[in-house]
């Protein structure tokens, strides 16, 4: 490997040296593979670490050999990485990790381990978190250390607090509970002591607070002191210096309760990992409280002043907008967006300052790239209530129309400017950093700072897939749609452009001009939706065939003549992006109202309706002829990509979607053709074999799907299994899918009794 190379990451060139030199020689990990690491990592990292001073441990020699600890910016650090001083540590100069360049940089100079302050800039005194470091002794089993963890939680859980739980990387565990950054160090530190001294109180055989290594023997001792102004703590997913290369691993509390010691998370399986399963700390910011033992502010007369026009301009006998209340609680750093079905369907973003939540009118949303600007109108401030008030304001009054909670969490001021200021929000589903400035009077510019997670013509979303029932679930959290018989699709829009595209991601927009000229009735700026194509019959029921065969027109005079012939529709029922937002983790009931209110009827685009009464759904499909009905639990979220029972296809007939990898010879009749086709099931990345398909056509179909069948490049086996007819098979590439009905699925996996229906192109890669 070159001694030197050099990279541009952003504005940024750098120069990376000794990348074979080996870092980790119990597991082989070289320095290239440290780099790469964090760099993979970067946009997960530094939603936990961006703004914050950071130290380092550094290991040029590799983790036996020499370490530095380094608090401060070396002088020869380019000037691009930035840096910040803290409290009256003025000759200390900590780095601010604000990109992947940094990150990149610092892997660079061997910076294994990455370990982070309780504060972020600009605000330096006052932490937006505490952390429990839980020190174990080396006697404790991992299982005790879990144990006791788990209880801290419950304890916390009591105050009030939200926590959440990493591995070190070593033996113990971190446990990081997000408040709001209002309280200086001394304070917290008063709060600290009060809870570590109760709980302590509550386990004195197996916990203890005091230092002093005679009173640790067999205790776990619950470190506080990683809270004063001058420690840092382990970065969340920060590698550590241990012989497997650990990682200091965020996990929820249910895979803590199957995480069987910190080794189980090495730099070998934490990317994968996060890619099956995400950010377990994701809207960490979201969850801030208060310090439990501080006094709560009440209202006084200048924001009574402040909600002036907001008690003018309603009747609080006729709308059921919460009144200011002299109780209520100022919420210091929230933020609420409201999504706003009034006369003009509009987002309503709000963020709480000097105990009321100062207000903007947003019309198309949160902008969902840098670059790209929102008109914000500013209104009337609205009183603190209005953080988790939903509902719908009656007709006649004021803002009339259905109004929800879009996001909701909180947010801080990270930098300002003379006509406005840069701002971070933090929720369940926003984790990202805008600039709002006034450009005249009311009228304000929202801007997106980070980079864009949704591209529409690059980013590629896979449908969520449903598990199987033979019966109507008899559980009372379901809802029940018809199970449309079509094309599987998925609309990406972003301003005025539209993609059709199906479930193996063919852009199916020319061969359906009809719903690509529908942009405008869908009211959006950017949205991903999920749905299902359809061409009806006169009777209004679905024609498979006729709509599979819509995709196989190439000239545009046959598109357009098929379009005015057999016009097809799409019943969209999921949302999984929204107006510069994922919303995919919101309950289904709330993604389907959100879907709802966004189609405007009348066209091509239509909402698949849903209903409380499955069995009635699902006898009335069977009269109509239709292939069954879907269960879905009201408060699933959208797993992208997966095949999850929270969904249910419910058919009048079993089917299958399979693979055609191969045929065997013909005999009599069917000599000139095939005897049986060999299946696999589409759905899975490896083959897993499902048997054969012999009957379902007849003489005629047999022909056309034999030309078809026999045109497929040949292949090796793909399976590994051993069948009688072996050497009677002829085996291809497994391009073409298909549709089969069948009895049961015999003990071995295979279809039992199984019939050809269809091919399935619109399933073809």
């Amino acid at each position: 490997m070159a001694k030197y190379k050099l990279i541009q990451l952003g504005k940024h060139k750098i120069k990376l040296s000794n990348l074979d030199k080996v870092l980790f020689p119990d597991v082989g990990v070289i320095k290239a593979e440290v780099i790469q690491y964090y760099l993979q990592m970067a946009p997960i990292i530094l939603r936990h670490i961006k703004h914050r001073p950071l130290t380092f441990i550094r290991y040029p020699d590799g983790v036996y050999g020499e370490s530095f600890f380094q608090k401060n910016k070396p002088d020869w650090t380019p000037q691009w990485i930035q840096s910040v001083r803290i409290g009256t540590e003025k000759k200390i100069n900590y780095v601010v990790a604000t990109n992947e360049a940094t990150l990149v940089f610092l892997a660079n100079l061997a910076c294994i381990e990455f370990h982070q302050s309780s504060v972020q800039h600009p605000t330096l005194e006052t932490p937006d978190h505490f952390v429990f470091d839980l020190d174990p002794p080396e006697s404790m089993s991992f299982e005790e250390i879990k144990s006791i963890a788990v209880s801290l939680r419950d304890y916390l859980v009591n105050y009030g607090y939200h926590p959440f739980v990493k591995t070190s990387g070593k033996k113990g565990l971190h446990i990081f509970v997000p408040i709001h950054r209002k309280w200086d160090y001394p304070t917290l530190k008063q709060t600290l002591k009060q809870i570590t001294d109760g709980f302590v109180k509550q386990h004195p055989k197996r916990t203890t607070a005091n230092i002093s290594k005679a009173a640790r023997v067999d205790k776990l001792f619950l470190d506080t002191v990683r809270n004063n102004r001058s420690q840092t703590v382990t970065s969340p997913y920060s590698l550590r210096a241990t012989p497997k290369c650990t990682v200091s691993m965020p996990l929820t509390w249910e895979e803590l309760d199957n995480t069987k010691g910190p080794e189980d998370y090495t730099i070998a399986n934490v990317w994968q990992k996060m890619q099956a399963d995400g950010d377990a700390w994701e809207g960490f910011g979201a969850h801030a409280a208060p310090l439990h033992d501080q006094v709560k502010r009440k209202h006084t007369a200048s924001t009574s002043k402040a909600l002036k026009a907001y008690m003018d301009k309603r009747d609080f006998h006729q709308t059921p907008e919460p009144a200011p209340s002299e109780d209520a609680e100022f919420v210091d750093d929230a933020f609420v967006i409201h999504r706003h079905d009034a006369r003009n369907l509009h987002y309503d973003l709000r963020l709480s300052e000097d105990g009321v939540l100062r207000s903007w009118a947003v019309p198309r949303g949160l902008p969902g790239a840098p670059g790209v600007m929102r008109l914000a109108v500013e209104t009337e401030p609205h009183p603190m209530e209005y953080l988790d008030w939903e509902g719908t304001i009656p007709k006649g009054q004021y803002g009339a129309g259905d109004m929800w909670v879009f996001a909701r969490g909180n947010y801080r001021i990270t930098k300002t400017k003379k006509n406005g200021f840069y701002f971070k929000l933090e929720s369940e589903t926003i984790d990202n950093e805008f600039r709002i400035h006034q450009t005249k009077g009311k009228d304000w510019l929202l801007e997106r700072v980070d980079p864009a997670e949704f591209v529409a013509h690059e980013t590629i979303i896979p449908h969520m897939h449903a598990g199987i029932a033979t019966r109507v679930p008899d559980e009372l959290d379901y809802i029940y749609e018809v199970k449309w018989d079509g094309i599987r699709t998925m609309i990406y829009i972003d301003d005025e452009d539209m993609t059709i595209r199906s479930r193996s991601q063919r852009d199916l927009s020319r061969q359906f001009p009809e719903l690509a000229a529908e942009r405008k009735s869908l009211k959006c700026a950017q949205a991903v939706l999920d749905g299902e194509i359809v061409v009806l019959n006169d009777k209004g029921m679905p024609q498979f065939k006729t709509t599979v065969g819509r995709i196989h027109k190439t000239g545009e005079h046959s598109i357009a003549m098929a379009a005015k012939s057999q016009p097809a529709y799409c019943y969209l029922f999921d949302v999984i992006y929204l107006d510069g937002c994922y919303v995919n983790k919101e309950p289904l009931w709330k993604r389907k109202e959100w879907l709802k209110s966004l189609i405007k009827p009348g066209g091509q685009f239509r909402y698949s309706e849903e209903v409380a009464d499955g069995d009635a759904l699902f006898e009335a499909s069977g009269k109509m002829g239709l292939e069954g009905i879907m269960a879905k639990k009201r408060d699933s979220i959208y797993q992208i990509g997966k095949r999850s029972n929270a969904w249910l296809k419910i058919k009048h007939r079993s089917t299958a979607t399979c693979r055609i990898i191969g045929y065997t010879e013909g005999q009599g009749d069917r000599a000139a053709y095939f005897g049986a086709l060999h299946l696999t099931d589409a759905d899975h990345e490896n083959h897993v074999y499902l048997g054969k398909v012999g009957t379902g056509f007849n003489m005629a179909a047999l022909k056309r799907l034999s030309k078809q069948v026999k045109a497929v490049p040949e292949t090796d086996k793909p399976i590994e299994q051993k069948l009688e007819d072996d050497a009677q098979s002829t085996w291809i590439e497994p391009i073409l899918v298909c549709e089969v009905e069948y009895a049961s699925i015999t003990p071995n996996g295979t279809l039992r009794e199984p019939v050809f229906v269809r091919l399935r192109p619109d399933l073809d890669p």
